[in-house]
């Protein structure tokens, strides 16, 4: 019954190598925390230059520098700083030519090759779906070539590259450490997308954007201004992280910021106004409701899901009642005509996608979509995205690399990342049908997230689970 879940899973992989493919080089916990604990305080003093000091270049490098050199050292600390910066918003930048989030990945980067050079750590891309990926990028390579735009396209292949190179570095990270890193990783997320949804409401940042004004437009994840329903997206993927915290973190300080995320961010998402990342987190929330013999092993779960879905709604209802809550986001969110008006708008780039793919099996090209089709923006979907820039191929690749990651889930054995993991994709995919978002940094590392999480469940598979035998082994060889 179990043959299919083991999955090239070998018994010297389970109980023997986990230890061994660790990315970091080795320091005694005492050494870590301290390490740790040194750089908080430098970072305070950082900020208090910058805020008391009133002296942002200076704050910034006392914070920059320590922060470069312990994310090159540890990669592991890399990924951690990298989840904090992500919702934070990489438009910060020097004069637009450096920004935070360049910083960050030129950090992960450099720690990842000098890591790799010194650990040696064995790591066989056993998830196929990584291979799929990788055909993905190549056939962006090959199309970019054949485009009119070649300058600006090789850019935009770089840019898939990159993306390729991200998703292997931090599926390598969490593989070779474990369920402890994916917690760090998920803290330094919700923390960093608490910090700037209260940091976005109190400047009003949000609220320009939603009403749609010429002020500056929030900036996150890619260093361009974004559409709020990209930060809608983001704000979403920490609720979800804030409530596997909350569940598999026993740490009493994080529990706290979990509950802090799961009252306050349902009321950043109404704030934000984004129909389509409303909708794809209550499917999400409900979705459980699908797996009724699942949830019924686990009644504990099901009373956690009932209790955050009704702390979540209590938040959000109360949020709108004391008018917290703009008058012009609710009327966005309750116009019915309205949100038909929009839907009959964002159906005029899918059907054109549908005309190009059959006009040019190739697809248009990044920069020629708009000449190409006469449409003034992209497919508001993901599967058009791919099949209006890239042709059918692309969407092909796409459709088989999701197949992929619904069978990754699948053969995850039962336990807090196999849910968790069935939530990141499932609110993915929803939310794709309503907005482009392949091209974002986050939607790629959440998916690594989702590979991972199926060896680290397997770690924490418990004997009622599934018990690991040389008979299984032999039978998996047999069959792969």
């Amino acid at each position: 019954m179990y043959t299919a879940c083991a999955n090239e899973i070998s018994q010297e992989d389970l109980f023997y190598e986990q230890p061994e493919r660790t990315s970091d080089i080795q320091l005694p916990p005492v050494m870590n925390v301290l390490l740790l604990s040194i750089w908080a305080v430098i970072c305070l003093i950082g900020f208090a230059v910058m805020v008391l000091g009133k002296n942002p270049v200076a704050g910034t490098i006392i914070i920059a520098v320590p922060t470069f050199i312990g994310m090159v050292l540890k990669p592991t600390f890399a990924l951690c700083v990298m989840m904090l910066v992500l919702p934070t918003g990489a438009g910060f930048g020097y004069r637009q030519v450096f920004s935070l989030d360049r910083g960050v990945g030129i950090a992960l980067a450099v720690s990842f090759a000098l890591n790799l050079l010194i650990t040696r750590p064995r790591l066989r891309i056993g998830n196929k779906a990584l291979w799929v990926m990788g055909l993905y990028t190549i056939w962006i390579l090959l199309a970019s070539l054949a485009a009119p735009y070649l300058g600006l396209e090789l850019r935009r292949m770089f840019t898939q590259i990159q993306l390729l190179a991200l998703v292997l570095i931090v599926y390598w990270i969490l593989e070779t450490n474990g369920e402890k890193t994916l917690r760090w990783a998920l803290r330094s997320y919700v923390f960093g997308t608490l910090g700037t949804a209260i940091l976005a409401v109190v400047t009003g940042g949000t609220m320009r954007v939603i009403q749609e004004t010429t002020e500056a437009r929030y900036a996150a994840t890619l260093g361009e201004a974004i559409e709020p329903n990209m930060l809608a997206a983001l704000t979403g993927m920490a609720f979800l992280a804030a409530i596997y915290l909350f569940a598999r973190d026993k740490n009493i300080l994080c529990r706290v910021m979990c509950i802090a995320a799961i009252l306050f961010l349902p009321v950043m998402l109404l704030r934000i106004g984004s129909r389509g990342a409303m909708v794809a987190l209550a499917f999400t929330m409900l979705s459980p409701l699908l797996f009724v013999r699942q949830v019924l092993r686990r009644p504990v779960l099901a009373i956690l899901l009932l209790a955050i879905i009704l702390l979540a709604s209590v938040s959000a209802g109360l949020a709108v009642k004391s008018r917290r809550v703009e008058t012009p986001v609710v009327e966005r969110l309750t116009d019915v005509p309205r949100a038909k008006a929009a839907l009959s708008y964002r159906m005029e780039p899918v059907k054109a996608a549908v005309r190009s793919a059959v006009r040019r099996p190739a697809g248009t090209s990044y920069y020629g979509w708009f000449e190409r089709t006469g449409m003034r923006h992209w497919p508001h979907n993901d599967f058009f995205l791919a099949l209006g820039a890239y042709g059918i191929p692309a969407a092909m690749l796409f459709a088989v690399f999701v197949i992929m990651m619904m069978l990754t889930i699948k053969r995850t054995p039962l336990g807090w990342e196999k849910l968790y993991a069935r939530a990141v994709l499932t609110f993915l995919l929803v939310n794709g049908l309503s907005m482009g978002q392949i091209f974002a940094k986050y939607y790629w590392i959440f998916l690594a997230f989702i590979i991972a999480a199926e060896r680290i469940s397997w770690f924490n598979a418990g004997p009622g689970e599934y018990t690991y035998s040389y008979e299984d082994e032999e039978a998996v060889s047999t069959e792969y």
